[in-house]
This record gives C-alpha cells, sequence and structure tokens, in this order.
C-alpha cells in the first residue's frame, strides 16, 4: 500500500496531480506496482510512472469536473 505525499493512501482509480516536465499533470491512479503508481493522463493513451511521493491524491468536486470534461 502506497501513500501519497501529504500520507493519503493511494488506490486504483482514484484522482491524482503529479509533475510532468514543467508542468502539472492530472489523472487517475491505473494500477500500482510494488515499486511505482502508473497514471493514465486525462485525455492521453498513454501510461505515466512516478514514484508515490510524487503524486498527490485529490478528492475534490472541482477535479472531477474537470476530469469529467477533459476526458476523452
Amino acid at each position: 500500500m502506497h501513500k501519497d505525499l501529504l500520507g493519503n493512501t493511494i488506490t486504483n482509480n482514484c484522482s491524482v496531480v503529479y509533475p510532468t516536465h514543467n508542468q502539472l499533470g492530472v489523472g487517475t491512479i491505473h494500477h500500482v506496482t510494488p515499486k511505482m503508481v502508473c497514471i493514465n493522463p486525462i485525455g492521453k493513451q498513454s501510461i505515466h510512472r512516478k514514484y508515490p511521493y510524487e503524486v498527490l491524491v485529490v478528492d475534490d468536486s472541482k477535479v472531477t469536473l474537470y476530469i469529467l470534461k477533459n476526458s476523452k
């Protein structure tokens, strides 16, 4: 079981924000490996792998609206 930057538990299909290059990415957890978490970015078909301490679980209605609005 992985914990995020603030100590929240990371589970499959939870919404997260994470750094990508010089931007802030929004996505959902695709699956969790023993060392990393795999993130499915909103609106893209690729998978990003990040360490658990690099992501932040968000459970806000504004983020949910953003995900629904920008997902394809």
